[in-house]
């Protein structure tokens, strides 16, 4: 793993902002939906030669192969 950062990216501190090798992970907490219920929010970004895998609970991101 080349790096992992974290940094606080607003004021209220809800968002912790991850870079790693292969993508961007971004949480943000403390959110509510339109029915008043607490949300946790992940996002995953992949950097340009990787994909984006989803699996149920477990998210890969993979290198693309060039072959």
């Amino acid at each position: 793993m080349k790096r992992v950062s974290f940094f606080k990216t607003n004021r209220s501190d809800n968002i912790l902002h991850i870079e790693t090798e292969g993508c961007i992970v971004n949480i943000s907490v403390n959110l509510h939906n339109t029915n008043f219920q607490e949300v946790t929010s992940v996002e995953i970004i992949p950097y340009n030669g990787w994909q984006y895998l989803p699996g149920g609970t477990n998210h890969r991101v993979v290198k693309e192969r060039h072959d």
